[in-house]
């Protein structure tokens, strides 16, 4: 049994590792795999094959947020206190799972738990990531000083860790006693881009995709794109309840792509230009699909001016600032970045690294 603990924060933890267990299952179709993570089961069910399971848990508390873009540091603190009362309960409860289901390794992306649970249970332990919440928290208590407890905390679990998987686009990890670097974990569409478009119904005009992950962008009024008529606007998430959107946008849910045999990265690469926040996910759709991106900011998040830096360096980018996205001022930026070319793709082997690294631990 392979056990494997993945943060909720946001959904680039999960299709990453997602990513990194499929090509572990392609090496090894029989080895179980057991799945511990607070994000939806889907991302990993329509992913992995069997023998595996997934089951809820919440692994950290990550940062709390009012909508995609905006941070709540001070719920944050109340969900970290809150979590930290229960951790030496939490890590016995998983290390005794873990010695019933007969678990031989630890993969985790990234929690601090992952690692005291293996330790607990006399196992070894790998990380995969390109931060650490240790390195968040320190950044972000600058502004909530009594997260600094909560980063002195994670850099003493991370200790422990037997290896870390250090992805590109990666913080301070330096928490990590040992350290091995990996390609991109990159996922990439599987439908052909004409053929995903064919079964959206798009129509010859560019398509813009506005995409803010699974917290959405609630407050976030569909009708300030209307004066984008010449434009097909796809949004995902959550939008302004009872809003009404216009003729030219079109909300899009995960079960109507599944319905039309497409995954997110299909969507990603049928379209033309991705508006969104820059997280390691939608970053690596990007690339592994080819799309341009036009981003925004997203607060005191560290990770997001090395995504910044490196990103454009691999896609047409574009930014523009939170209030323009909330009034649909979008125009020139995404007509900046239809007029650049794509570059060629960087090394997406990761995932293969990663598992030929994990299976290697096995045995």
């Amino acid at each position: 049994m392979l056990a494997v603990y993945v943060s909720g924060h946001g959904y680039g933890h999960a299709t990453r590792t997602a990513e990194v267990l499929r090509a572990v299952r392609r090496r090894a179709p029989d080895l179980a795999v057991s799945v511990a993570t607070s994000a939806p089961a889907f991302l990993f069910t329509e992913t992995v094959a069997p023998p595996l399971l997934v089951r809820p848990l919440e692994c950290d508390v990550g940062l709390a947020q009012h909508d995609a873009l905006v941070i709540d540091t001070g719920a944050t603190v109340r969900r970290w206190r809150a979590f930290r009362a229960g951790w030496d309960r939490l890590v016995s409860e998983e290390a005794r799972r873990l010695r019933a289901d007969g678990s031989r390794l630890v993969l985790g992306d990234i929690p601090p738990l992952s690692t005291a649970v293996a330790s607990e249970a006399g196992l070894r332990s790998i990380a995969l990531g390109n931060f650490s919440w240790d390195w968040i928290y320190a950044h972000v208590a600058s502004a909530e000083p009594a997260l600094a407890e909560a980063a002195e905390f994670c850099r003493d679990v991370y200790g422990g860790t037997d290896l870390l998987l250090r992805l590109p686009f990666a913080g301070d990890l330096g928490a990590f006693p040992r350290t091995e670097d990996l390609p991109l974990v990159a996922r990439r569409p599987t439908v052909p881009r004409e053929e995903a478009r064919g079964r959206l119904a798009l129509g010859p005009s560019p398509v813009i995709l506005l995409s803010f992950g699974g917290v959405g962008m609630p407050d976030l009024d569909p009708g300030v794109f209307a004066p984008l008529a010449d434009w097909q606007v796809l949004l995902t998430g959550p939008a302004r309840e009872g809003a009404r959107a216009p003729r030219n946008l079109r909300p899009l849910q995960g079960s109507e792509l599944r319905a039309l045999g497409l995954g997110y990265p299909d969507l990603v690469g049928a379209v033309d230009v991705v508006v969104s926040k820059p997280g390691y996910g939608i970053v690596t759709d990007c690339i592994g699909a080819g799309t341009r991106l036009v981003y925004t900011d997203r607060g005191e998040f560290p990770e997001y001016p090395i995504l910044v830096r490196e990103m454009a360096g691999h896609l047409p980018v574009a930014f523009v600032s939170n209030e323009d996205v909330r009034q649909g001022r979008i125009r020139d930026a995404v007509e900046s970045v239809l007029g650049r070319e794509v570059p060629p793709p960087p090394d997406l082997s990761g995932a293969d690294g990663a598992a030929s690294r994990i299976l290697k631990a096995l045995d």
